[in-house]
């Protein structure tokens, strides 16, 4: 089987299952909205556990000194805290780019609907908060977006060097992307988006596997160095959202879930991440 054919099956699968589960939940999506506050805390602790249990040490893993690595997990740190400011900081972020995410304090979703799916009443909660919640959408699509692009990279250039340490490789990325395509998932409702319309936005940040593929199989396998230099950058955009969405969602009072429960599902999202380092 050619690398062509062995690299867009294996993006195909190991993309098609996360979307799988979550268009399962997007069916539901009056229980998605019920269980919001645990499948957030759920998001934040599989992108910290990506972040320090995957990028992190593949980046070290790689040969490149720690202060390099750390200089570009602290440049995604600030770009992204930077850039989320910069949404937070306007009423209507709804409008920003491809209209990703409105804030959740709104009467109800103000994403144009998909059609054939009604528009649901989003999450309530005061001013700052839904601005906040807002925002965190594009920025949960961008790091998801790059993450899937040097996932493609990798699984392409493992395929060009050899079959069996392509099928490896699809593998070990097929591991982690479950959870963090279903906490990715679980942040972009939590930022106002529609069950549905979250789904469509996870089948674009995947659809950008494939670009990544496609670069390593006609320019190279060179070019995953390029994919390992964005690593570390990936890393501290995941940290940042990771931080950023995860402590208010502990913090945060009033008729949700208690805070032991939130904190358990946040747990379980960096162990299970955990575990598909360790398998």
């Amino acid at each position: 089987m050619s690398p062509w054919i062995s690299s867009l099956l294996a993006i195909t699968i190991v993309s098609g299952i996360p979307l799988g589960v979550t268009l399962l939940l997007a069916h539901h999506d009056v229980a998605v909205r019920k269980v919001l506050p645990q499948l957030t805390a759920f998001g934040a602790g599989s992108l910290l556990g990506a972040a320090t249990i995957h990028l992190i040490p593949e980046s070290l893993a790689s040969g490149r000194t720690p202060l390099v690595v750390f200089a570009g997990v602290a440049a995604g740190y600030i770009a992204f805290a930077f850039v989320e400011r910069l949404l937070a900081s306007h009423d209507h972020a709804h409008a920003h780019g491809m209209q990703l995410g409105a804030p959740s304090g709104h009467h109800q979703v103000t994403n144009a609907p998909l059609v054939g799916v009604p528009a649901l009443p989003a999450l309530t909660g005061n001013a700052s908060h839904s601005k906040s919640a807002a925002a965190v959408v594009p920025l949960a699509f961008a790091g998801d977006a790059i993450h899937n692009l040097v996932d493609g990279m990798l699984i392409a250039a493992g395929f060009l060097t050899d079959p069996t340490f392509g099928f490896l490789t699809a593998i070990a990325i097929g591991l982690h992307e479950l959870p963090r395509e279903l906490g990715t998932y679980g942040l972009f409702v939590h930022g106002g988006v529609h069950p549905m319309r979250a789904v469509a936005y996870n089948l674009v940040t995947a659809a950008i596997s494939f670009v990544g593929a496609a670069a390593t199989l006609v320019i190279g396998t060179h070019i995953t160095r390029l994919g390992q230099n964005i690593l570390p950058f990936a890393a501290g955009s995941y940290l940042y959202i990771a931080v950023a969405v995860g402590i208010p969602a502990l913090a945060r009072t009033g008729d949700g879930p208690p805070r032991i429960t939130r904190t358990l599902f946040l747990m379980a999202g960096f162990v299970l991440m955990g575990m598909s380092a360790i398998l």
